[in-house]
């Protein structure tokens, strides 16, 4: 029997490694995102009773959002996701988990539900706990590595000095994606899918 503590409409997760040797890593984009949003919002994170994730409560039109920032390795991300579930009562259509992407160009974002995990090992956790694709992923592109890297030595390494600048525009408009998520999911999902790189001279 679920234990709940809070009516939530809305779960937004950051998926991350949260080990201070990955901070500013490119694999950890997704915890930009929510930490951007709790700010925007005026929300604090506050540890759980497991110890499994970092949560925030924020209300906007008179909805209840949840955000959550993992306190587990990234490939344990759906340890994480279950506990919150367990206390949380609300639809998978509702939930928007937030994440790197290589195979999305540089820069580009999609918001699309119910696509398999497509080598992110975070999402597979989700998937594998959940036992289900029906929720919302906000990806966002980092583009593959360059000739003879390897993804996993790409992702885990910080961004370009060139690359910084859209890097914040990019975490800035995922923000407004999540908040248009809330209203509207199809006006979100437009909104993701027309996002562009912006030429920085």
């Amino acid at each position: 029997m679920k234990r709940l503590q809070n009516k939530i409409d809305f779960l937004f997760v950051g998926l991350w490694n949260p080990d201070n040797v990955y901070k500013d890593t490119r694999h950890n984009i997704g915890e930009l995102v929510i930490r951007m949003f709790a700010d925007k919002n005026k929300s604090k994170f506050s540890i759980s009773d497991t110890g499994s994730y970092e949560q925030a409560i924020t209300e906007i039109n008179r909805k209840k959002i949840l955000i959550i920032r993992p306190k587990v390795s990234m490939n344990n991300s759906g340890v994480a996701l279950k506990n919150v579930l367990s206390e949380n009562d609300l639809a998978n259509e509702n939930i928007c988990i937030v994440h790197d992407d290589i195979d999305l160009p540089f820069g580009r974002l999609r918001l699309k539900l119910g696509s398999r995990y497509g080598g992110h090992n975070g999402v597979k956790s989700i998937e594998t706990e959940l036992g289900s694709q029906s929720y919302y992923r906000l990806k966002l592109g980092l583009g593959r590595p360059g000739k003879g890297i390897d993804p996993a030595d790409y992702v885990l390494s910080s961004f370009s000095k060139s690359e910084v600048e859209e890097v914040d525009f990019l975490v800035a408009d995922s923000v407004e994606v999540l908040l248009a998520f809330i209203d509207d999911k199809e006006i979100a999902i437009k909104k993701a899918s027309e996002r562009r790189v912006i030429d920085v001279v």
